[in-house]
C-alpha cells in the first residue's frame, strides 16, 4: 500500500506559525510598528490568508472544484472571509463582531484550509 504524501508541508507550517504569531500579538494587544489590537491583526491575517490561499487551496480548486474536500475548503473560506469582512467594515454579526473572537476564528479557518490543501495530490492520482 502506497503512503499518501502531503504536498507543500512548508506552506502549512508557515501558515500555522504566521497565524499563531498574529493571534498572540492581537490578543495581547502588542504593538508592532503601527499595528495594534485584535481588530487590526484580524485584518492583517485576513490579507495574508487571501495571499496564502492562492498558493495552497487555489490549486485544489482548479484540480477538482466539486470534490467534498474542496467544498469543505469553500465552507472554511467563507467563515474566514466573513470574519475578515466583519472587522474591515465593523459589521454587527454575532460572535464575529468581537475582534478577539473573529481573530481566533479566522486563524483556525485559515489553518484548517491549509491542512485541507495538503491533500491535493490525492486528486491528481484519481
Amino acid at each position: 500500500m502506497e503512503k499518501i504524501k502531503m504536498n507543500n508541508i512548508e506552506i502549512l507550517i508557515f501558515e500555522v506559525i504566521l497565524s499563531a504569531v498574529i493571534v498572540a500579538l492581537g490578543l495581547t494587544n502588542t504593538k508592532v510598528l503601527f499595528l495594534q489590537g485584535p481588530r487590526t491583526m484580524t485584518i492583517i491575517l485576513g490579507i495574508m490568508g487571501m495571499l496564502l490561499c492562492t498558493i495552497s487551496i487555489g490549486k485544489f480548486i482548479s484540480t477538482a472544484p466539486a470534490n467534498p474536500l474542496t467544498i469543505l475548503g469553500y465552507i472554511f473560506g467563507v467563515v474566514a472571509l466573513t470574519a475578515f469582512i466583519t472587522q474591515v467594515f465593523k459589521l454587527d454579526i454575532p460572535v464575529l463582531k468581537d475582534p478577539a473572537k473573529a481573530l481566533v476564528i479566522l486563524a483556525v479557518s485559515m489553518v484548517v484550509k491549509g491542512l485541507i490543501a495538503r491533500f491535493q495530490p490525492i486528486l491528481s492520482r484519481a
